[in-house]
C-alpha cells in the first residue's frame, strides 16, 4: 500500500491540517443531518399520530427570545381570561338516565303468582306498580323471507260474452333482477363498509350468522350495481352543489387499485366548510392519477371560488384559473412540530419557537366572536394578522437554518401568500381539517379492505363514500338513509333528486338521529 506523502515543511502541514479538519467538519454535518432524517423516521412510525405537544416543550426559551413577539398583545393584557368560543357546543351529558330514554321503550312487568293477603287471605287490589330497574337490551339481527304476492281482481259484470276484465295490483320492482339482495340488505352491506369499515369477507360470517349466504363476490356485486344505478344521479347533484359554495376544502388520498396496473391511484376528497356554507358535502372523486387536471374536472375550469388545500403543486392557477387558494395553516405548522418530537433541546429551539408563535395564532382564531364572514375577516385583520406577521418575521429572520429545519421554512415560505387570503375571505378557514376528517374513514376502510380489484369498484367506493360521509354530515342515520333512497327506486326509476338530499325536511324527519 503506497504511504501517504509527508509533508515537506510545517506550511504544509499546516494546509493539510486544514484541509482534514474541513473534510471533518463536513462529515460531521453530514452525521448530524442523517441523525435527524433517523429520529424524525423513527418518531413518525412508532410514535403517535398527532400533534399534541408537551406544554414543557413550549416554554424552554428565555423570555427575551420572545419579548418582540408580544409586544402586539399588550393592550390585550387585561384579556387574559378566556373568551367564550363564538359557536360554544352544548354540553354532552352520558347520565345513563339520558343514554336510556333515547332508546325505544319496552315495560316488562312482574305481578304476584298469589294475590290473597298473607294475614287475612282476603283478595288484594293493584295500587300502583314501582320501577324496579332499567337496562338496556340488545335485540340481534335477524331476516326473513318476504314474500311480494299481487292480489288480481276479474270483472263479474264486464264482458258476459268472454273476454274476462282482469286487474293486478302494482308492486314494487325487485332492487335487482334474479337477486334476493333487497334494499334492506344492501343498505346493510354498505353501511357495514363504508361506515363502519367492515369489509366484506367480515360481513360473510356476520350474514352466515344471521342464516342468509351471501359472499364477498355477491356484496361487491351489489354495491357496483347499486352505485352505478341508485346513487351516481344523487352523488352527480351534490357536486354540482358544491361548485356553487364560495369556498371548498380539497384533499387526496391514495388508494391501490388491482386491475388498474398501477400501484397508486387516488381518491379526491372534497367538502364545504363548517361555517357560512349553504349546504353540508361531502364529495369524492375516483382518479387513476394525482394529475393536477383532475381538479380541473372535479371543480370545472370555470370555479370563481377559494379552494382551501395543502402545499401540493396540483392545486394552482393553472388548472382553475378563476380560483383563489388558501393554504392549511396545520400543514405548515407540521413540520415544525416533528423537529420539536423529534429532536433533542439543543436542535429544536428555533422550531418550537415557530410553534409556539402559530399556536398563538391557532388559539386567538378559536377565540374570535362574529356572527357574518365580512365580522370574521375584520376580527382576523385585527387580532389575527399581527400574530402571523410574528410567526413569518422570525422565521425569515433565521440565519442558516439547516437541513430539515430548512425545509420546513421555505415550505412556509412558499405557502405565505395563499395563507393571508384568509385576511381577503372571510369564508376561508385556517386549516384543511374538515376534508381532512371525511377522508379518515376511507383510510380505516382501505387499511381493513387493502384495495379494490377494479375501476368500477373503485368508482363505486367514490360514489358511497360521497352518499355516506354526506349524510353524516347533515346526522342523517346512514342505513336508514341508503334504504330510503334503494326503497324509492323499487317504485320509480325516476326520482325528484331533490326530495332525497339529506337535508330535505322530510328526509331528516325519516333518517334524523
Amino acid at each position: 500500500m503506497a504511504q501517504a506523502q509527508q509533508p515537506k515543511n510545517l506550511e504544509e502541514a499546516l494546509q493539510v491540517i486544514q484541509q482534514l479538519s474541513e473534510v471533518i467538519q463536513q462529515q460531521n454535518e453530514l452525521i448530524n443531518q442523517l441523525k435527524v432524517t433517523l429520529q424524525l423516521q423513527q418518531h413518525r412510525r412508532f410514535a403517535k399520530k398527532n400533534e399534541s405537544l408537551n406544554p414543557d416543550q413550549l416554554s424552554l426559551f428565555e423570555e427575551k427570545q420572545v419579548e418582540a413577539t408580544d409586544s402586539h398583545e399588550s393592550s390585550d393584557a387585561a384579556a387574559k381570561k378566556r373568551e367564550p368560543s363564538r359557536h360554544p357546543k352544548p354540553k354532552q351529558s352520558n347520565s345513563r338516565k339520558e343514554n336510556l330514554d333515547c332508546l325505544p321503550q319496552e315495560d316488562c312487568e312482574y305481578d304476584l303468582d298469589d294475590k290473597t293477603c298473607p294475614d287475612c287471605h282476603q283478595e288484594m287490589k293493584q295500587i300502583g306498580r314501582r320501577l324496579a330497574s332499567r337496562e338496556a337490551v340488545y335485540v340481534p339481527a335477524h331476516t326473513v323471507c318476504r314474500n311480494v304476492y299481487a292480489k288480481t281482481y276479474k270483472c263479474q259484470h264486464c264482458h258476459p260474452n268472454g273476454g274476462d276484465k282482469l286487474v293486478t295490483a302494482k308492486t314494487p320492482s325487485p332492487l335487482f333482477n334474479h337477486s334476493y339482495i333487497s334494499s334492506s340488505i344492501l343498505a346493510t352491506i354498505a353501511a357495514n363498509k363504508f361506515d363502519l369499515a367492515v369489509p366484506f369477507n367480515r360481513q360473510e360470517r356476520m350474514w352466515k350468522a344471521a342464516n342468509l349466504e351471501l359472499d364477498s363476490k355477491q356484496m361487491a356485486n351489489a354495491v357496483i350495481k347499486g352505485a352505478k344505478r341508485f346513487l351516481k344521479p344523487l352523488s352527480d347533484y351534490l357536486v354540482n352543489q358544491l361548485r356553487q359554495e364560495k369556498v371548498v376544502h380539497m384533499d387526496e388520498t391514495p388508494f391501490q387499485v388491482l386491475d388498474s396496473g398501477k400501484s397508486k391511484s387516488y381518491f379526491w376528497a372534497l367538502r364545504t366548510p363548517k361555517e357560512f356554507a349553504k349546504h353540508q358535502i361531502a364529495y369524492f372523486h375516483y382518479a387513476p392519477t394525482r394529475s393536477g387536471k383532475v381538479i380541473s374536472d372535479v371543480l370545472t375550469p370555470d370555479y370563481m371560488g377559494a379552494v382551501m388545500c395543502d402545499g401540493y403543486r396540483g392545486y394552482g392557477q393553472e388548472q382553475l384559473p378563476k380560483a383563489t387558494f388558501g393554504s392549511c395553516l396545520i400543514h405548515i405548522r407540521r413540520p415544525f412540530i416533528e423537529l420539536v418530537k423529534g429532536l433533542t433541546l439543543k436542535n429544536n429551539a428555533q422550531a418550537t419557537q415557530a410553534v409556539k408563535l402559530l399556536s398563538r395564532v391557532f388559539h386567538k382564531e378559536k377565540n374570535l366572536r362574529y356572527t357574518t364572514p365580512a365580522e370574521k375577516k375584520a376580527q382576523r385583520r385585527k387580532l389575527v394578522k399581527p400574530l402571523l406577521d410574528a410567526f413569518y418575521r422570525f422565521i425569515e429572520g433565521i440565519a442558516y437554518p439547516m437541513h430539515k429545519l430548512k425545509d420546513a421554512v421555505k415550505n412556509a415560505l412558499k405557502l405565505k401568500a395563499r395563507v393571508y387570503q384568509i385576511f381577503e375571505i372571510g369564508e376561508l378557514p385556517l386549516s384543511n381539517n374538515s376534508v381532512e376528517q371525511s377522508i379518515r374513514p376511507s383510510t380505516i376502510i382501505r387499511k381493513n379492505s387493502l384495495f379494490a380489484k377494479s375501476t368500477a369498484g373503485a368508482e363505486a367506493n367514490a360514489i358511497f363514500y360521497t352518499i355516506v360521509q354526506t349524510a353524516k354530515l347533515n346526522h342523517l342515520d346512514v342505513f336508514k338513509y341508503l334504504e330510503l333512497i334503494f326503497e324509492a327506486y323499487t317504485r320509480s326509476q325516476n326520482l325528484d333528486l331533490k326530495a332525497y338530499l339529506p337535508w330535505n325536511p322530510t328526509v331528516q324527519q325519516i333518517c334524523g338521529k
